[in-house]
């Protein structure tokens, strides 16, 4: 029997396995023993975890993934359509929850082995000693989509690198080391396809525990040997293979950590982009898989460029919403519910409120975009109580309120004459109203023939409406039936035809301010009524407060008003317009930070001085402590 075929096979599909160790036990295994006892000895190591020949890297010979405009409408319809999807983080850094040997973190829990640079030797135990006894996935997906969640994307592997599944692609840093062993996918996979809600994954790219990530960190003490960024993607690409194969449909991947070019190329990208597609060619991708295509202008403020790189389908801002939404682009805002940026669970912050929340939702679907918001699980699988309240508020609004929500589209108007916001479907208008009118009146800048309008807490009782100059007027109940978002119906006739734009009144007009920064021309004051968001006016260096004020020439009629930082600033914190009336200062309105855009509506005040008061939202001695401001707006009635 000849048997160096046979050795021969065995050396090459051990070769890939990620322990350098157990390669060299085996030569020297095969130098002592004869060639059949090396076959057995090398079969017991290939029962370890080991890369498949057909998860290696493509290296470009996955076919590019096309599709016609009409196809990707349809692939993408379920996403358009669901509007408001769960996050969940949950792994090892769940155990700490923010704390380790007596050190704390405020935010990013999940990030703690990197912040407090845990040596994975120290690290690792940790995976002895997590025990989630108290996992349900079917009361998860149950609770969530009663909250009116449609989707569930949750962290497969985070950037700790450690697996919620027992991947065979290793066998030192998965689920199938701790004490129940169980893996912890597979059943929130089931409870989300029996329940009608979408599963997805969230997968990191880059890697702290893997020896072969060639930006592994210095507190990665375990690994040995030079880092192979092939080995690595055959690892990545293996377990991508396992994800899309064991575990049903998946509807999304929610890709992150490909950040730095130096390691992760746009080639690798979208090389990664077409091996995914190949393995489930619906599933819709985030734009974080390091492909970098042509970026088109955006002319919205962007905190974080790597939330907006225009690749995959959609792109995700994080923890913030565009000004205007984005147009022509899918998008999804992930928002966590723990303070102040804490994704995986911590025991020592608190929560965003869900009216916080809520009205988030209600902006982000407004301006054509989906909400994505995470819950941190503890180590033991529960849902903490206060996250838990906040899901049962969000069930007990979406009851009433959800198809204001679910299947909806941007609002039709640049601004609305109250405060709130508006969604719409074919044939309907969703007004949003977070401040009921003292006045118990509604008006609608539209000149369609309106059919009906209701509340959707009482659809069975018709409003009262009128057309008017100014649109359709609709009177409301003297109290709000929901204390953060009243949701009134709008049936009409055909497509929503506007009424003129209101004019801006301040245009133009004399503007005195409490003081320019010097030498910087550019920053002059009349640009707070050119009616232009890309110039701007600041105050002098340091100046932490200021003031504008706008002088209209006539005492004219003002119910509304308009502040912009521009598409750059979020400096404003507390501010306050007030309007001069027989030689006195009166407040109109206040509020607390500006930002891209902010609509300020209030009873109507005939005055001819109005004047804008804020004040820097950065502690003394920091930088960036001048007022910005771009537009200071006023509109009649």
């Amino acid at each position: 029997m000849n048997l160096k075929p046979l050795t021969e096979f065995f050396g090459k599909i051990t070769a890939p396995i990620r322990e350098p160790q157990k390669i060299n036990r085996a030569r020297g295994i095969r130098k002592w023993f004869s060639p059949m006892v090396s076959i057995a000895v090398l079969a017991v190591i290939t029962a370890e975890p080991a890369w498949s020949e057909d998860a290696k890297p493509s290296n470009g010979s996955t076919p590019a993934f096309q599709e016609t405009p009409a196809e990707r409408d349809a692939r993408m319809r379920w996403f358009r359509d669901a509007k408001f999807g769960m996050f969940i983080h949950w792994g090892l850094y769940s155990q700490l929850a923010g704390e380790w040997q007596g050190k704390t973190i405020n935010g990013g829990a999940e990030w703690i082995q990197k912040y407090l640079e845990i040596p994975s030797s120290q690290y690792s135990p940790l995976a002895k000693t997590w025990n989630p006894s108290n996992y349900n996935a079917r009361e998860w997906v149950r609770q969530m989509k009663a909250a009116g969640i449609k989707y569930i994307c949750i962290t497969t592997k985070h950037h700790d690198g450690f697996c919620l599944w027992p991947t065979k692609m290793n066998h030192d840093w998965n689920i199938s080391l701790t004490p129940g062993g169980k893996d912890l996918l597979k059943p929130l996979a089931d409870a989300c396809h029996a329940e009608g809600v979408r599963f997805c994954i969230y997968h990191s790219i880059l890697d702290w525990h893997h020896p072969e990530w060639p930006g592994r960190p210095a507190f990665n003490d375990t690994a040995k040997g030079k880092p192979d960024l092939t080995r690595y993607k055959t690892y990545l690409y293996g377990q991508l293979k396992e994800l899309f194969t064991n575990y049903g449909p998946i509807g999304m991947v929610w890709f992150d950590g490909s950040w730095d070019a130096n390691i992760w190329s746009s080639a690798d990208g979208k090389a990664l982009e077409d091996y995914t597609r190949a393995l489930q060619p619906s599933v819709i991708l985030d734009n974080r898989s390091g492909y970098k295509p042509p970026q088109r202008k955006l002319d919205v403020a962007v905190t974080n460029a790597y939330s907006y790189i225009q690749s995959g389908d959609y792109i995700s801002p994080e923890g913030e919403v565009p000004a205007t939404g984005l147009p022509g682009l899918d998008w999804e805002t992930c928002q966590t519910m723990q303070l102040p940026n804490n994704w995986g669970y911590n025991r020592l912050v608190g929560f965003r409120a869900f009216n916080d929340l809520l009205r988030q939702l209600i902006d982000v679907t407004s301006k054509g975009g989906n909400m994505l918001l995470n819950v941190g699980p503890t180590a033991e699988g529960e849902i903490l109580p206060q996250a838990s309240r906040c899901l049962e508020k969000f069930a007990v609004w979406m009851k009433t309120n959800s198809e204001a929500i679910h299947g909806t589209t941007a609002s039709p108007f640049a601004a609305l004459p109250f405060d709130g916001r508006c969604t719409q479907k074919p044939g309907k208008l969703y007004l949003h109203v977070f401040q009921w009118p003292t006045d118990g009146q509604l008006t609608l800048p539209i000149k369609n023939k309106v059919k009906r309008a209701c509340l959707l807490a009482s659809p069975d009782r018709s409003l009262t409406f009128s057309s008017t100059g100014k649109g359709i007027r609709i009177a409301l109940p003297g109290t709000a039936p929901d204390p953060i978002a009243s949701v009134v119906r709008i049936e009409m006739d055909g497509p929503v035809v506007l009424m003129p734009a209101p004019q801006n009144l301040a245009t133009g007009k004399p503007v005195t301010v409490s003081g320019e920064w010097s030498d910087r021309p550019t920053l002059k004051k009349e640009n707070l009524a050119d009616g232009q968001t890309n110039t701007i006016w600041a105050g002098p260096e340091n100046s932490r407060t200021g003031w504008a004020e706008i002088d209209l020439g006539e005492e004219l009629a003002v119910s509304s008003a308009l502040l912009s930082e521009g598409n750059e600033y979020a400096r404003c914190g507390p501010f306050e317009v007030q309007a001069k009336l027989n030689g006195e200062w009166k407040t109109i309105t206040t509020g607390t930070g500006i930002g891209a855009r902010k609509n300020l509506h209030f009873e109507p005040i005939k005055a001819r001085l109005f004047r804008l008061t804020l004040t820097v939202n950065q502690p003394a001695g920091t930088p960036n402590g001048e007022p910005v401001l771009a537009e200071f707006q006023l509109f009649g009635e």
